[in-house]
């Protein structure tokens, strides 16, 4: 019997009905924290105060014959940290005294902290994915953990300086100031660690946190955080934290696609508008110079004015043109979307091209007002797409004169023996700071509004083009004085 008791991995005591402890065996020792001869002859003090009429009560029962299940109970160690425990307990008669009590007590905190975490992953399959704004995943997975897990719980994300931010903060942080917040944290140059090893980090405390990356795909990576002062994590907590912060991540990137998919559905509504707007003016145009010109036929039957019909045809001229170069984008914006933007590389001299480019727009400059002064080498040789670059230019010729208000435009290229750069400067209304940056996105204009005719695709197409030769496009702007659109090309794409 002596054997039994010293090898099994149970914890074992025999009681007295008045709780007095008279068999304590070491598993009993390594679950409490008491060794045998702290209490041996004294009653249990495992037992708190407030739990110890039940548990007398519960002594009684068995000594009186009573077959009772496993009872589960919230007792605690010799350092005070809470124990639950399942006790069964029977009945066994001495010879030469009163029945005592045999209980074998199995450690519930393993099994009780697994169905928690099994809840708390069921819970943030359940929660996480429920909301599609990236904002109410955040603050949904903050509160996940608090309390059953954790204290306080933060999401940090890094910003476009690459600092780490607290972004969402739940429980004791939420009301606590950051100083004493942080004192029970990791600080900041932890997370940030975290972030950019991604790799978690554990202080077993007490007080205790632990700190693991957050990864989003397709955004700014981040960091997860627990705290708590009411026991030590350890690698099972972290394990858990993972877990999470995977979870998190999926439904934060679903809700990442599916704001992207409402930004293309609007998108693809406003270029319908736009594009059917742009389309339709030229349109109406054209159809009323028609029956301008057949009017002008049927009222007599001498020929009308030649004059009159050049002015016409012109007009016309005018207008399919800007249809065509409507149609143009709208084709090279599904190319480009498609991976089909082809180019064929020639051996070419881009002053040249620019001269021709220059001399289209002679009838446009004459309306305008406007002085177009070319700055060029004799040769610019190089091994580029001509038709692209033709693109290039017109576009950012044509929107010199747009926005250009008939001051002078101004056409540079100059290079090295790798590469060309071409600078075309206006004197025009120039681009407020705030869309600089939006400015070669797609359906993006340089003065928003219906001042100016467009879809606001040039300046995108541009820039696929030009990078897609391996170069780069940039833009430098002052309201009310003007800009210069500045494109760097390799000679030869290596």
């Amino acid at each position: 019997m002596e054997a039994i008791l010293q090898a099994s991995p149970v914890a074992i005591h025999l009681l007295e009905r008045d709780g007095t402890v008279r068999v304590w065996n070491p598993a009993a020792e390594r679950l409490f924290g008491w060794a045998r001869d702290e209490v041996l002859g004294h009653r249990v003090p495992w037992v708190a105060e407030s739990q110890w009429d039940a548990f007398r009560r519960h002594l009684e029962q068995v000594v009186q014959g009573e077959v009772l299940p496993g009872l589960e109970l919230e007792l605690q160690r010799r350092d005070g940290t809470p124990l639950h425990v399942e006790l069964w307990t029977s009945c066994v008669a001495v010879p030469t005294g009163p029945a005592q009590c045999l209980g074998m007590l199995v450690d519930l905190t393993e099994r009780r902290r697994s169905d928690a975490f099994r809840r708390l992953l069921f819970e943030a399959g359940e929660v996480l994915p429920a909301s599609l704004e990236p904002d109410a995943t955040l603050e949904h997975l903050a509160r996940l953990a608090v309390p059953a897990h954790a204290e306080s719980c933060r999401v940090y994300l890094e910003d476009t300086d690459g600092r780490a931010r607290c972004v969402v903060s739940s429980g004791l942080d939420a009301r606590a100031s950051r100083l004493d917040a942080q004192a029970h944290a990791p600080s900041d140059a932890v997370v940030a660690d975290v972030i950019t090893s991604g790799e978690a980090v554990l202080h077993a405390g007490p007080p205790s946190w632990l700190c693991v990356p957050l990864g989003r795909r397709g955004q700014p990576p981040g960091a997860l955080t627990f705290t708590t002062s009411e026991r030590a994590y350890d690698a099972r907590d972290v394990a858990l934290a993972n877990a999470l912060a995977r979870r998190a991540a999926l439904a934060l990137d679903n809700a990442r696609r599916y704001q992207e998919a409402l930004r293309t559905i609007r998108t693809r509504e406003e270029l319908l508008a736009i594009a059917s707007h742009e389309l339709r003016s030229p349109v109406s145009a054209l159809h009323l110079q028609v029956q301008n010109l057949r009017a002008l036929l049927d009222r007599g039957p001498d020929a009308p004015p030649r004059e009159r019909l050049q002015r016409g045809l012109d007009l016309m001229g005018r207008l399919t043109k800007r249809q065509a170069h409507l149609i143009d984008a709208l084709l090279d914006l599904s190319r480009i979307h498609a991976g089909r933007l082809e180019l064929n590389p020639e051996p070419m001299d881009l002053g040249a091209l620019v001269r021709e480019v220059a001399e289209r727009f002679e009838p446009e400059l004459a309306g305008s007002g406007s002085l177009l002064t070319l700055t060029l080498p004799s040769e610019t040789p190089g091994r580029w797409d001509r038709l692209r670059l033709d693109q290039v230019l017109t576009n950012l010729v044509s929107n010199a004169l747009k926005y250009g208000r008939g001051n002078p435009i101004q056409v540079e290229l100059s290079g090295t023996d790798a590469q060309v750069r071409l600078d075309v400067r206006d004197g025009g209304i120039g681009i407020a700071p705030e869309h600089l940056p939006q400015l070669f996105h797609r359906f993006e204009r340089a003065a928003p509004g219906r001042a100016f005719e467009g879809v606001g695709l040039g300046l995108w197409i541009v820039r696929q083009v030009v990078e897609a030769m391996g170069g780069s496009i940039s833009v430098h702007s002052e309201p009310g004085v003007g800009s210069t659109f500045s494109v760097l090309l390799p000679r030869q794409r290596g």
